[in-house]
């Protein structure tokens, strides 16, 4: 690693999915759920006809201009690769977005409970 871990603020969350968003309508992709995390980010997206690893690199690099705007002095916002996973019906499309959207969330509750 050349640069400190990066984690990202919860004011930087909003600003990756919006980017992400944004993304998608410009390509035309349907974008089925987006949750940013603080150490990383689950986007569940159809980009028919598209290489999964690019589209991640889409994401990855338009995410990177929005967050270089907010700190200049890093280079590097995310690791090397990351997981693309193929969903392939509607039942386990469903299962994902919930996972995303309301597993996630309910994890870092579940967490912040037992330490208390």
């Amino acid at each position: 690693m050349n640069e400190a871990e990066f984690h990202l603020a919860v004011e930087q969350r909003p600003l990756v999915e919006e980017t992400i968003r944004r993304h998608c309508l410009v390509r035309g992709w349907a974008l089925h759920a987006v949750n940013a995390r603080s150490n990383h980010v689950h986007v569940i997206v159809t980009a028919t006809g598209r290489d999964p690893n690019r589209v991640r690199n889409e994401f990855k690099a338009w995410c990177t201009r929005v967050l270089h705007a907010s700190d200049e002095s890093r280079t590097e916002f995310w690791t090397e690769g990351g997981s693309c996973r193929w969903i392939n019906n509607e039942d386990d499309l469903e299962a994902a977005v919930v996972y995303v959207l309301d597993v996630q969330d309910r994890k870092g509750l579940d967490d912040q409970e037992r330490e208390t």
